[in-house]
């Protein structure tokens, strides 16, 4: 596996509207896309949170590895940076969000979390959160890949 896990078309996003934690490194495409993501989260956060957006807790964008960690397959977007998981969102009001604690519930945390999935459904290729499966309770993943998924 290791020979098929790559780096093409990559940049590390500094300054971004938002400021994510870690930096972000990814594709050109992925890159894009969360310049984008973060105007549409913006908005979501005014209306639901009563307050701005001012950081992205992420988990991932690169991990030389398969679709779920399996042993054979096919590579996951993260083996190209082509991807990145979102576990949380910080605000200019000292509040945070946390996908784990969060999804699902009737708050305005968790009404922002809906909508901030709903908007990455309209930029991103695939878009996998909690309601997808156990592996993806703490986090969205997103990514650029070649077909369109939302769950």
């Amino acid at each position: 596996m290791g020979g098929e896990c790559r780096f093409d078309n990559v940049m590390r996003a500094t300054p971004s509207p938002v400021a994510f934690t870690p930096r972000v490194t990814a594709t050109c495409a992925v890159t894009a896309a969360l310049y984008w993501y973060q105007g549409q989260l913006g908005e979501a956060a005014t209306e639901h949170m009563g307050t701005k957006l001012t950081g992205i807790t992420q988990l991932a964008t690169y991990a030389c590895r398969n679709v779920n960690n399996a042993k054979e397959g096919r590579l996951s977007q993260h083996a190209t940076t082509n991807a990145i998981n979102i576990a949380g969102f910080q605000f200019a009001n000292g509040k945070r969000v946390s996908m784990l604690r969060d999804f699902g519930k009737d708050t305005p945390e968790g009404r922002f979390l809906d909508a901030a999935q709903a908007q990455a459904c309209g930029v991103f290729n695939v878009v996998l959160g909690p309601r997808y499966n156990k592996q993806h309770a703490d986090h969205f993943h997103l990514d650029m890949g070649n077909f369109l998924m939302c769950r």
